[in-house]
């Protein structure tokens, strides 16, 4: 029994060698891992290809793979989807080709080298399809966005300038590092629409459309396109002949449609008693009665009696003052505009009353009384007074700053109760301001407006009588001037139909014309011998300021002149009717029969011979004023004048003969107008005017 336990133990001891001889003989061999992560993000790329030699792997969900089939001289390639394929040497790893090491571990990240996004509108958020999205740098590498806005690039490098462009978009360009998703809003860059008529609703072809320093015209369609839009928000204005512009507000659209309202009245005048097209003309819009106009125009001399009048307000009036016609009043109603406007003829049959008679109502009334029952159809009134102790005082609460500032009105007459009468009666009235002389309370306010005499420096005067003067105002001082524009248009704005402005001369002069300038002193050299020129100048550039200033306040104009004028130009008083008819709607000369007393023509006695004098002088003056804008209109005599050479009693005989030698020559005059200082009237008053029809 000893000995088979010996035995057994020899046995395995034996076997244990044999063992560890067969154990030391056997090469154990090394596993190789890895794992492949993204190179942007760090996570396990999933399903990548590793191949090593003739073997291919793929990393699991973790991204890992494992092998023992490897050589320390095999070099792995990895692939994978959407990334930058990858080689790598595995003599160069760490731990292979070491001694007792049974694992060999490989880490590397492949870097993603597609990019992906989607490209949508920055105002909508809808998908922009067919928009470029391109690499710098990289010919041909781009792509274009599908209807879902999706776009794909392949091979894109770690860092790179893309571009994103599209039709109607503003481009965008930026820097791009370690991404494989890119989306971009791209901000309009275009804006179009409609421009429609607001009344109508037809396109408007040739409308502008501005936004900031772009532009674009509309086209037969009434469409407009801007290109270049900027990003900023601004205001888009549209403008197009014959209508009013519209500025709105520009925000984040791409579409906006423009209705703008037709602002221009293109029309003709006709005369509504022969057909034929009237000639001269202030057209004006305004947007109250009273106020003053925010659109003129002036048609002079036109053969169809055609006008424009742009700048038309959306409510309000137009109105047409043509002289020798009644005013035309049209509301304006959008659309509803006429292209052919008839105008009334009107013959003005006046009387004339001072500030003085105007201030007692009675007497007021009795004028009116007088004008309705007759065929006179207006009345003059003087706005400023003609009493010698408040010469050119203003007779009513007048609102014009200057003459609130010197207190140069006193509220004497109602202006607003005999408007309201006059109109409710149909009469025309004519508000009559004394311009350059008749006006002491001006000139004494403000005595450096006035003419002065050279020698003292005192206001120069007129003194006709004993306890009469007459101090002369500056005509080319032209704050004079502004003084009684403003109160014309006050004059206007309160109602009067019309504006006369008397004393628009310079002062007469019966000594040698040197002496004129040698003596006088004026706001500018005024010389009747080396410049006379000036002289019919400055009335005329005063009556142009007067006669726009006038005519937009809704009114029409007058001037007087002296009764010789109707023969030719006259110094020193610069009158001369042709040039002058160029600026005003009515002349109005004085050739009463009692002033000619050098005669007239053939009439060696003219205020004998009232007929034969007015038939002459109206004659006369219609030749001088046959082609003038302006319209003649007499003053004709109804008083006695006792200083002339031969006195004749005036009444209804003399005044009848001078209204019939005026109505005879209606291509002459258009009107007439008594005059009596003393407001008696023994003619109108005893039936020289014919009783109303």
């Amino acid at each position: 029994m000893g000995l088979s336990v010996r035995r057994i133990a020899r046995f395995w001891l034996f076997c244990c060698l044999i063992a560890g001889v067969l154990v030391s003989c056997t090469t154990q061999p090394v596993i190789l891992t890895g794992v492949v992560t993204d190179a942007y993000t760090g996570q396990p790329v999933v399903g990548a290809t590793v191949t090593i030699g003739e073997l291919t792997l793929t990393t699991d969900d973790q991204g890992r793979f494992q092998t023992e089939r490897w050589r320390p001289e095999d070099t792995l390639s990895f692939k994978a989807p959407a990334y930058e394929p990858l080689e790598m040497s595995l003599v160069d790893q760490p731990g292979v080709g070491e001694s007792r090491v049974l694992t060999v571990t490989v880490t590397t990240a492949l870097r993603p080298n597609v990019l992906s996004g989607t490209i949508t509108d920055m105002y909508t958020g809808q998908p922009v399809g067919g928009a470029e999205v391109r690499i710098a740098g990289n010919d041909g590498m781009s792509a274009v966005t599908d209807e879902s806005g999706r776009y794909t690039l392949t091979n894109v490098p770690e860092a790179f300038t893309v571009t994103v462009s599209a039709p109607q978009y503003a481009p965008v360009t930026e820097q791009v590092a370690r991404v494989t998703v890119f989306d971009m809003s791209l901000r309009p860059n275009t804006l179009s629409g409609t421009v429609t008529n607001s009344y109508t609703g037809e396109a408007v072809a040739g409308a502008t459309v501005t936004l900031g320093a772009i532009s674009a015209t509309t086209d037969d369609t009434g469409r407009y396109l801007l290109r270049d839009v900027p990003a900023e928000s601004g205001k888009i204005t549209v403008t197009a002949d014959g209508f009013a512009s519209v500025t709105q507000p520009f925000t984040r659209t791409t579409t906006l449609d423009v209705a703008i309202r037709p602002d221009t009245l293109v029309g003709q005048l006709i005369d509504a008693t022969t057909g034929k097209p009237v000639p001269n003309a202030a057209i004006i819009a305004t947007e109250t009665l009273t106020s003053t106009a925010v659109a003129f125009v002036r048609i002079n001399d036109s053969v169809e009696g055609r006008f424009r009048l742009p700048n038309l307000p959306e409510r309000g009036f137009v109105q047409v003052l043509a002289p020798g016609y009644a005013k035309r009043v049209i509301p304006i109603e959008p659309g509803k505009m006429p292209d052919r406007i008839e105008l009334e003829p009107f013959y003005v049959r006046g009387i004339y009353i001072t500030a003085a008679v105007a201030s007692v109502p009675s007497l007021v009334d009795k004028f009116l009384d007088l004008i309705e029952r007759t065929e006179l159809n207006t009345l003059v009134i003087d706005i400023k007074s003609d009493l010698r102790d408040d010469l050119g005082v203003v007779y009513y609460d007048s609102q014009v700053p200057l003459v609130r500032e010197l207190g140069l009105s006193t509220p004497r007459v109602d202006f607003a109760s005999i408007l309201a009468k006059a109109k409710e009666r149909g009469i025309y009235t004519i508000a009559r301001v004394q311009l350059f002389s008749h006006d002491n309370a001006l000139s004494d306010a403000r005595p450096e407006w006035s003419i002065r005499l050279r020698s003292t420096g005192e206001v120069y005067a007129d003194y006709p009588g004993p306890g009469i003067r007459y101090a002369y105002l500056d005509p080319t001082n032209q704050n004079v001037w502004d003084y009684n524009i403003a109160l014309a248009v006050e004059a206007a704005q309160m109602g009067f139909d019309e504006i006369n402005f008397d004393y628009i001369r310079f002062p007469d002069w019966f000594g040698k014309y040197s002496e004129f300038s040698e003596k006088l002193l004026f706001s500018e050299p005024i010389d009747p011998v080396t410049n006379p020129g000036r002289m019919y100048d400055v009335i005329l550039e005063f009556m142009q300021r007067a006669h726009s200033a006038v005519n937009a306040a809704g009114a029409f104009m007058s001037i007087d002149v002296f009764g010789r004028v109707v023969n030719g130009p006259s110094l020193t008083i610069a009158q001369d009717m042709t040039r002058m008819g160029e600026f005003t709607d009515y002349i109005c000369p004085m050739p009463y029969p009692s002033l000619w007393w050098g005669g007239l023509e053939n009439i060696a006695v003219p205020v004998k011979f009232p007929y034969e004098t007015i038939k002459i002088a109206v004659r006369n003056g219609g030749r001088q004023m046959m082609t003038s804008y302006a319209k003649q209109r007499p003053w004709l005599q109804d008083h006695t004048d006792p200083w002339a050479p031969v006195v004749v009693e005036y009444g209804p005989v003399e005044v009848r003969a001078q209204i019939d030698a005026t109505e005879e020559q209606p291509e002459a005059a258009s009107g007439w107008i008594l005059y009596d200082s003393a407001n008696i009237y023994k003619g109108a008053f005893n039936g020289a005017v014919r009783p109303a029809p």
